[in-house]
């Protein structure tokens, strides 16, 4: 598989570094989104060490760009292109933080790979705004999502340490070490996305994959779907046009929650997120 043929990739990152995630997250992102990523111009957001920005190009992107706030991921990202023979004109990587760089509203591409973000932060109407600026005609997204009020828009607050790798940057808004991030559900993300004229296109059969790869290690996020993959499509729509009830299509025909209902439904979130459960 991809990973066993790139090992570099191994060792130059402390976040989920593990060879059977590596490769059955590359199979979801890279594999199965081979056709809108053949030929086009690629930005990678956070793109860490550059393992998936180095994975798109092998699937034949003509030119790459990682957008990464961290200097020393940054320079592995160099490192490993470099190492791997990756010709110097198809890729560049930027140390920037990722709202200051979309707001220049200067980096045209066909699409943009958002992995491992969005539950990193709560800056969306930024980050969607950006995106849509650099005219991406497709958004392929790996995130950990709100699972069991999935049909209801919601978006669960917390906290996080900005010293740790794997955790939020910090930014402008941070206080104390920490920055506000939030875990969407699905129907959020329908919202977003449908805000910017974008909508979601497919989600990846992880149980399909997982079925074939029953042994696979560090991957039980996908297994109870509290992770998804999926892909986003642009469609441009007129003013005033059906993007204004974005987000009611997974509740048509159904009554909306009662304020008794959304507390429960909560409240099992919070159990499920404690240490203990």
């Amino acid at each position: 598989m991809f990973f066993d043929d790139h090992p570099r990739f191994l060792d130059t990152s402390e976040t989920s570094a593990t060879l059977d995630r590596l490769n059955l997250r590359h199979e979801a992102i890279i594999t199965d989104n081979a056709d809108v990523l053949r030929d086009s111009r690629v930005l990678d957001i956070v793109s860490h060490d550059g393992r998936f920005t180095f994975a798109a190009l092998k699937a034949g992107a003509s030119y790459v760009i990682g957008l990464e706030a961290r200097q020393h991921l940054v320079d592995n990202s160099k490192a490993n292109f470099a190492a791997e023979g990756a010709a110097p004109n198809t890729y560049d990587f930027v140390c920037a933080d990722v709202y200051d760089r979309l707001a220049k509203r200067d980096l045209e591409v066909d699409v943009v790979m958002c992995l491992g973000f969005l539950y990193h932060t709560t800056r969306y109407a930024e980050l969607f705004a950006g995106i849509r600026a650099t005219g991406a005609r497709h958004i392929i997204m790996d995130t950990a999502v709100l699972g069991t009020t999935s049909k209801q828009p919601f978006v669960r607050i917390g906290r996080e340490h900005t010293a740790h790798e794997w955790n939020a940057v910090g930014d402008p808004y941070s206080y104390g070490g920490r920055s506000l991030v939030g875990k969407p559900s699905v129907a959020a993300l329908k919202v977003m996305l449908e805000m910017h004229d974008y909508s979601l296109e497919k989600t990846f059969d992880w149980k399909g994959l997982l079925d074939q790869h029953p042994d696979a290690r560090s991957i039980a996020q996908y297994r109870t779907k509290a992770r998804m993959t999926m892909r986003a499509k642009h469609h441009p729509q007129a003013a005033g046009g059906a993007g204004e009830l974005a987000g009611t299509d997974d509740q048509a025909g159904e009554p909306p929650l009662s304020k008794a209902e959304i507390k429960r439904a909560r409240r099992r979130d919070r159990l499920a997120a404690s240490p203990s459960s």
